[in-house]
Order: C-alpha cells, then structure tokens, then sequence
C-alpha cells in the first residue's frame, strides 16, 4: 500500500490527472479493494437493510418531532418479540450454563463498541445482583475498558487482538465466553472464539442477522468445540446500520435474560429462575407503552437540543472552538452511567461529532456530548462505579485519561466544561421510596442554573413520586420528564432498557433535527473501520442512485475515493479541526465533479449549505 497523494506535488494538473491519481493509490492502513470487497461487504446483513416503518424519519421528524419519535419508537417494539424468540435458548443452556458456574467456572461476556459496552453493563448489573458469583462474571470490550467512554478504531477489525483479549485469564473447560455482535460480523470476536474454544471453553455467539461472513461461519463449523450460534434476526435498525439502537436493547434483553436465570438456578432460587425471562418480556412491552405516552416530552429535549446545537454562536459546525456553547452534558450517580454512555459515547462515530477528550488534548474540539459522576472523589473511584469492578492495572494509565468524575479537577473536567448559556446540562436519575434524588446532583443542575445554562432532568421512578416534589422540580428545571411506574425487576434490566430506549430516542432526534440523518440513513457515520467503510460506501452509493440513477457509481472508484476523504478527515480532526461526514464530502465532491484535492472547498461548501445534502441532484 501506498502513502496518500501528496496535494503539494499536484501542480495544475487536471482533474483527469487528478482522478488518476486518486484512483491508483490508497492512504496508509487501507486494504486493496479485493479484499475489502471479499472480506467487509456487508449489504446483506439485516442489520444494514433499510427499515420500512422509518424510511421517511427525517421528512416526519422535521415536520413533527413526537412523529418522527413515534417511527423510531415503533421498532423498538420488535425487542420485545427478539427476546421471546430467544426464551428457548434461554431454557435450552440455563443448565448447563448454571452447572458450569457452580463448578467455579467463568462467564465472559464480550464485545466491540456498543456490544462491548452492553457486555460490560450485564456483567456489573450480574455482578452486583449476584454477589455470590459476582467474581465469576467478566464484561470485555475490544480497546480496553476506556472506550467505554470514547469508541477505538481498529479493534472491532482485528482477530488477533480478538485473540490476545483473554489470553491472560487462563481459559478452561468450565469457562463459558459469550461473544455479541449485531451484525455478526466483527472480526475480533472471530479471534476470541477461535482461541476460546481452542482452549476447551463454551463458546456462544449472540448476533442478529441471518447473514454473515464467511469468517464468523467457520466458527460454528469448527471441526473440534464449535461455537454455538445464537441468531436472533428483528430485522433491519431503525436508523440503516446503527445497531447502537434495537441491537443492542436486543443484547441486554437476551442476554440479561439468559445470565440472569442461570445465576437465580446456581443460587437454588428455581421459582425465579423459571419465571424471569418471560417476566422480562412483559414488562419490555409495558416499558413500551409507558415511552410512547410521554413523546410530546421527550420531543421537548430534543428541540432544546436542536437551538444549542444551531444557535449561530454555537461551536456544533464550527472548524474550531469559538465560544462556550453548543454542548449537551450528563451527570448522574453509578445507577445511570453506563446507560448514558452505551447512548452518548456512540453519538461521535454514529454521527460524525467529536470523541470526549482525555485530559491532556487541550488543542482539540470540545465533545458536543459528554457524560460525568457525580458523588465519586476521584477519577478512580469513578471509573470503578462505571464498570462494577476494579480497573485492570494494565488499563488505569488508560482510563486516567479521561476525566470522568464531577469532582475531578482538570482540562477536560466537568468544572472546566462550559454549562452558561446556549448549553444544556442533564440530569438522570433512578429513583424510589428508598433511592430518593441525590442531593448532589440536584446541586449541580442549580449550579448550572446560576451560571445561565438550561437543565434539564430525567427520572426513571419504580413508583410514582409526590406531587409537591414534581412541582418543584418542573420548576426549577427548563426540562422535565418523569417517568413514573417504570417496569422494575430484581436484576434491573427493565429499568435500564426503557431509560436507554428514552435517550436514544431524544439523541437521535436532535441528531436527525440537525441535517445528519437522511430518511433513515445516517449520512453523518464516522469510517473509523472496515465495516463502517463499506457502510459509507453503500449510502453514498444508494443516496447518490436516488438523484442520478442513470450515473452509477463504481465500487472500486467509490472505494478509493472513501479512503482518500477518510484519510483527510482524519489529518484535520488530528489537529482538532471539525469537517463535515465523509458520506456528505464525498458526495459533494461527486456532484461539483471534484477529487480529494479539493477537500477545503468542499468543506467550505457543505457549511455555508448547513451541510444538507437534498442539493446534490441539482
């Protein structure tokens, strides 16, 4: 593979030479087009398929936002159905998989991105609910415990860092390593199955698509220990491809479901465990229910969201930052955490905003989205709340890096994060008669207050709360949504899945309210992977047919080109400047007849268009 072109040796030349050039060579660390094309076409999962009910999201969305919602929320009632599909495995390897717990076996739950941070939130909520077996019980996200917070390019793509990931933890036969991934298709839990089941550990394989590469086949067709594959297909996302969404509710209910029981039989609770899965169920569908009658609200937060982010003082398209505003912040108490962060942190490669910062990238652009703790002294103590467990020693330089306590003193720090006007500062909350609204977070929101900035403040209750407390709240807050007779379970995971199912709905919202959704299609995704690539691919391409179906795009041409603009994106974004998607660039590019050599002007084009792109068929 070759270097990128050097735009300083191109001269006059012209475009054809441009072209070219282009068309010839690839940046550094991209694979030649055959075998990406072998190895990464992922068309034909169902995850990546457009959804019927939400092919119109963004035209609903701009018209009426709680419509728009109600599309999005109408798929998220095929969870429901998913995880009764699932109840026979569940029945099917509760055994076995309890059997294996009470011989002192282990239970690894592992993951890239999203799966990886749904792995990571099932093994804290078991480890906790279960004490007696909580040592037993291990989440493994690929990129090490800190892209909880900020999502790692490369890993999700490579099998032997899949493979190296729990070298380390001495697998045997009596260790049980589940791997999820909605598409089936990561290439890292490909090398962790293999070295699993190579050590004599069952291996189960929880995805969501009836088709899968090659390489995931061969796992279940392994001559010695197979891995067990779990396929639960709903069908295609809500928003094409970003399985951040019904994927990954899907996971934690099945999954949550599945360790659950086994955990309630290894503790001799046989009642409960027989009646768990199908007590979940019914409370997904009344979760369901409970969404759908408070949209108007929820449709409130995402219009807060929309006029910070297109407040023309806002830093949100802006190359740098240029003021103090544009910002969305979280704080919550070790209870709401590692939902917030499965919905934020997925905002920055979903729709192409910026990635949180470690405390020591003080030139780069703020996160448009970041989540913090409050009620935890330090850092530490923080990142030990977040993941239920003690940090890994090999990760705490790691996760150091990233400031995740309230009270943590630093650059990236919640103090030094802008909370005046023009940004919005969110509360979340689980509360009941014996977990009532800490105090402290109810004194940062009135710190925010003072300073300007708008609050708002979202409670998942197991109850209802009293009605002199709900006035003062709705008072002293600009948002407010009570979420009262939240379904509940011992475990959890109800509690968890409506409020994840709430903050996806309010973020992609805004998201789609700001130009970066296009029907169903989120133009705004970050090429951080081999995946996400050919996703750019397939959305340029589809987009690009609806305007000019009688100008086809070649897949090889289209390729180049991706990895060219991937490439620049990533030189600006190094040095902390902001440009638009590479769908939206390459697009732009294709419709005024540029190459990659005009990167800027198109950049500058995209921003004074406010990055729509409904102007390409013209």
């Amino acid at each position: 593979m070759t270097a990128a072109v050097s735009f300083s040796e191109m001269g006059e030349r012209s475009i054809e030479q441009l072209e070219s050039i282009y068309l010839s060579k690839l940046p550094d660390h991209f694979i030649p087009f055959e075998q990406f094309q072998k190895e990464f076409a992922l068309g034909e999962t169902s995850t990546e398929q457009f959804n019927p009910i939400t092919r119109s999201l963004s035209q609903v969305m701009q018209q009426n936002v709680s419509q728009g919602m109600e599309l999005l929320l109408k798929v998220d009632e095929e969870v429901a159905k998913g995880l009764e599909s699932f109840i026979p495995f569940v029945q099917k390897l509760t055994h076995p998989l309890a059997e294996k717990i009470g011989a002192g076996g282990r239970v690894f739950l592992v993951g890239s991105g999203s799966s990886g941070r749904v792995a990571v939130d099932i093994a804290a909520k078991c480890r906790s609910a279960f004490p007696l077996a909580g040592d037993q019980i291990h989440g493994v996200i690929a990129g090490g415990d800190s892209a909880f917070v900020r999502a790692k390019e490369g890993f999700e793509d490579s099998e032997a860092d899949g493979a190296a990931a729990l070298k380390e933890y001495g697998l045997g036969p009596n260790d049980t390593v589940i791997l999820i991934s909605a598409s089936g298709s990561a290439s890292f839990n490909v090398g962790c199955g293999h070295f699993a089941a190579n050590c004599g550990s069952s291996v189960l394989y929880f995805y969501n698509s009836e088709h899968i590469p090659n390489r995931t086949a061969q796992l279940f067709s392994r001559i010695n220990n197979p891995v067990v594959p779990m396929c639960i297909d709903i069908g295609p996302q809500a928003i094409s491809g970003s399985t951040r969404l019904q994927g990954a509710t899907l996971a934690e209910a099945c999954l949550g479901a599945l360790l659950s029981t086994a955990l309630y039989q290894y503790n001799g609770k046989e009642e409960l465990a027989s009646g768990y899965a199908s007590e979940l169920l019914a409370k997904l569908n009344e979760g369901v229910a409970l969404i759908c009658s408070k949209l108007d609200i929820m449709a409130k937060f995402a219009d807060i969201e929309r006029g910070i982010f297109s407040d023309p003082r806002s830093n949100f398209r802006q190359l740098r930052d240029v003021s103090n505003q544009g910002y969305v912040t979280f704080v919550s108490r070790e209870d709401c955490i590692r939902e917030i962060l499965i919905d934020s942190t997925e905002t920055s490669p979903t729709f192409s905003t910026n990635p949180i910062c470690r405390k020591s990238e003080v030139d780069k652009k703020r996160a448009e989205f970041c989540a913090f703790l409050v009620g935890q002294e330090d850092n530490p103590r923080a990142w030990k709340a977040l993941l239920g467990r003690d940090i890994h020693p090999s990760e705490a330089a790691d996760t150091e890096a990233f400031l995740l306590a309230c009270e943590e003193a630093g650059v990236n720090s919640f103090q030094m994060r802008p909370h005046g006007k023009g940004n919005l500062v969110m509360g979340v909350a689980k509360v009941d008669a014996l977990h009532p609204i800490s105090e402290q977070l109810i004194d940062v929101l009135d710190a925010v207050k003072l300073e300007g900035g708008c609050t708002g403040l979202i409670l998942i209750c197991n109850g209802k709360i009293p009605e002199e407390l709900e006035s003062k709240l709705r008072e002293g807050h600009d948002l407010l949504l009570v979420m009262e007779e939240t379904p509940h379970d011992p475990v959890g995971f109800s509690e968890t899945i409506v409020l994840k199912q709430v903050l996806n709905l309010i973020s992609n919202a805004s998201m789609v309210l700001m130009n970066k959704v296009h029907g169903n299609q989120m133009i705004d995704v970050r090429a951080s992977n081999n995946k996400l690539i050919d996703r750019c691919s397939r959305l340029i391409k589809g987009i690009w047919s609806e305007y000019h179906p009688d100008f086809p795009l070649n897949d090889r041409d289209l390729y180049h080109y991706v990895a060219h603009v991937s490439a620049m994106k990533k030189s600006y974004g190094e040095k902390g400047i902001y440009t638009p998607s590479v769908v939206k660039i390459v697009l732009a590019m294709l419709s005024l007849e540029k190459t990659p050599e005009h990167f800027q002007e198109l950049v500058d084009i995209l921003r004074e268009k406010e990055e729509r792109i409904d102007w390409i068929g013209g």
